[in-house]
């Protein structure tokens, strides 16, 4: 039985599972917390991400492949990270479940809207996304699967924000859609992407 985790209700919709929280720190705080208290034998993060320069397009939906933190200080040259935390693999069975583009994601303490920043950040990974590797940690520390299926709704960047309010909506439901398809289970439709907002 696979175990449903999201940042916020909202992007769970009609899947069955439980908000983490806003923020890599609650998110893994909170998943810990959940894995202690019952014993999941996979875990599936949910949600919306941003995708770099290079990365997947706005109205993807894509399963994680390895998954990173980053330090925004660290990347500018402004400080440094004594002991870096290790990446992550995502669980390939649960990749092959449901059969969708992989994408590695890293995790940072703040929405990247600097271009340098992402131009830094874009050079390892294709999309930014801010509990994943938090809940990936969680699952990792408990020896659970692990893996996340996120929809792209924004490029990373000065105009992320805006991108993601006209189209965390839409894509919240295609990741709905989406994995319960893969799953069997009772979900929304598939929805019209053509409206998305791509500039």
């Amino acid at each position: 039985m696979i175990t449903f985790l999201a940042a916020v209700s909202q992007e769970l919709g009609p899947l069955p599972g439980k908000p983490v929280g806003v923020g890599p720190l609650r998110a893994a705080a909170s998943a810990a917390r959940q894995f202690a208290l019952q014993s999941p034998k996979a875990v599936v993060l949910v949600g919306t991400a941003g995708a770099y320069a290079g990365g997947p397009e706005i109205g993807s939906v894509i399963a994680s492949g390895d998954l990173g933190w980053a330090h925004g200080v660290d990347a500018l040259g402004a400080g440094y990270v004594p002991v870096p935390p290790n990446i992550i693999p995502s669980h390939a069975d649960l990749q092959v479940l449901f059969n969708l583009p992989v994408s590695d994601v890293l995790t940072i303490g703040a929405i990247t809207t600097d271009p340098a920043l992402q131009q830094i950040h874009a050079a390892r990974w294709a999309v930014e996304h801010m509990e994943a590797y938090g809940v990936a940690l969680a699952a990792a520390d408990a020896g659970v699967p692990f893996c996340a299926v996120l929809g792209i709704t924004n490029r990373v960047g000065p105009q992320s924000h805006e991108q993601w309010k006209a189209n965390r909506a839409l894509m919240e439901q295609a990741v709905q859609a989406t994995v319960a398809s893969a799953l069997g289970l009772d979900g929304p439709p598939m929805p019209d992407l053509g409206a998305l907002r791509r500039d």
